[in-house]
């Protein structure tokens, strides 16, 4: 079962996802606001779809842990999150070539489509994980999966995205169809290659799944998650570290723009100095780090080494220092990494056989949750803060100060919420859930 070339195969199952996520994300974006010319708020909201359904994966998590599809829980249900993420993703870009108007049947179409798609990457997202508690055992073993396939992910993102850009040169609405597809076609039969065979049978998983049905969902949720307070602690430990984490994406670049000057190409690159450092600590935390180190001081690593990042990146801009906010986002991107690897490795170990769908579902939740808020909490804040100013009468001399004065009041709340999800994080008790306990 866990032989090298099943190991292997499995990693289509995330590849798979993330070459559904450019199509779903990055495509969608650039043809609504620059072939259509759309707003960008409505690109956004289509690209945001995925994750407004996100609420669904609980159930969806519940309904692979309880009803066995042909006597198995996760192939089937991966095979099917494959099947309708590849139709709704190919769907939704090619009709976005073809619908300019904003209120038309084709618009609803698109909007149908990514709904269907953001079920079948949450069923799929969320299985994926699943499958991988029943097939490793707890602790270093199944740490090491959920970072390496992880990684997998990061770098499907980097060479995905510059295989689509190439394929796509020149472009035409014709060749964009194409390319879309073909990459959905082969998406979906790189996930169903991979799901066959990696599910493991015995008597254990099959009284899990009677112990899973013989309970409602919304019974199990309660019990499992509402009613334990370590889960509501580990849920708000993860919404904070993705608040805490996730908030410089939309701060960054045009801070660098903003407070320094930076080109676009400049502001660029910093994605990709944050990209390498994340990569590397998630690879190294995989083959290393969360052997020698656990995966409680894994996090305080990360954490406490992130939170003093944040002034830096504050003194880069007071000091016109471009080297220095080049090395703090490549800091970032380690420290984030590291925090990342510990917090997606507690996600799997918070889990049980009997309910793991389910709880990770809720953990997936946290997870998006967290994303949205950072977006919503970054713009908004330096938007209230530049508006505040203006009302107050009290701007700084020059737009780059007052630019500072702004981002960098957002980045130290980033770093406030950091230290917040510390103090959350030292009073979880992982081994006192309720999950964990009545399956021991």
């Amino acid at each position: 079962m866990n032989s090298p070339l099943n190991l292997f195969r499995l990693a289509g199952l995330p590849l798979s996802l993330t070459l559904l996520s450019i199509l779903s994300g990055s495509v969608i974006n650039r043809v609504m606001v620059v072939e259509l010319g759309l707003p960008v708020i409505l690109a956004g909201l289509f690209v945001a779809i995925p994750l407004l359904v996100s609420p669904v994966r609980i159930w969806l998590g519940h309904v692979s842990d309880a009803y066995p599809l042909w006597g198995r829980r996760r192939e089937p249900y991966l095979i099917l999150g494959a099947l309708i993420a590849g139709a709704g993703a190919a769907l939704a870009v090619a009709l976005v070539v073809r619908t300019p108007a904003l209120f038309s049947l084709g618009a609803g179409l698109i909007l149908m489509s990514l709904i269907a798609y953001g079920l079948g990457r949450n069923l799929t997202g969320n299985t994926f994980q699943a499958l991988l508690v029943d097939r490793f055992p707890p602790g270093v073993s199944r740490s090491r999966a959920a970072n390496l396939y992880e990684v997998v992910k990061l770098l499907g993102m980097i060479a995905g995205a510059g295989l689509v850009g190439l394929a796509l040169r020149p472009y035409s609405a014709e060749r964009l169809t194409l390319v879309v597809a073909l990459i959905a076609l082969g998406a979906t039969v790189l996930s169903i290659l991979a799901a066959l065979g990696q599910e493991p049978q015995g008597a254990a998983h099959r009284q899990a799944a009677d112990q899973a049905r013989s309970s409602p969902f919304w019974t199990s949720l309660r019990h499992l998650v509402w009613r334990d307070p370590q889960a509501r602690r580990f849920l708000a430990v993860i919404t904070l570290t993705l608040l805490g984490t996730q908030m410089q994406d939309v701060l960054m670049e045009p801070y660098a723009g903003l407070v320094l000057g930076l080109d676009i190409a400049a502001t660029t690159q910093l994605t990709m100095f944050w990209g390498l450092g994340a990569l590397a600590s998630l690879l190294l935390s995989g083959l290393a780090l969360i052997r020698w180190l656990g995966l409680a001081r894994l996090y305080w690593l990360g954490i406490i080494l992130l939170i003093p990042l944040f002034p830096l990146i504050i003194l880069a801009g007071l000091n016109q220092q471009v080297w220095l906010l080049q090395a703090s986002v490549l800091g970032m991107g380690l420290a984030s990494g590291l925090a990342a690897a510990s917090l997606l490795a507690q996600t799997l170990a918070f889990t049980s056989l009997r309910s793991a769908g389910l709880l990770l579902g809720v953990w997936g939740l946290g997870h998006q949750l967290g994303r949205a808020l950072a977006s919503l909490l970054g713009s908004g804040l330096v938007d209230g803060l530049n508006l505040t100013i203006d009302l107050l009468g009290t701007a700084p001399p020059s737009a780059g100060e007052r630019a500072l004065f702004a981002y960098g009041t957002a980045f130290l709340i980033e770093a406030g919420l950091l230290a917040a999800a510390l103090v959350a994080f030292r009073r979880l008790r992982v081994e006192s859930a309720r999950a964990l306990l009545e399956e021991a």
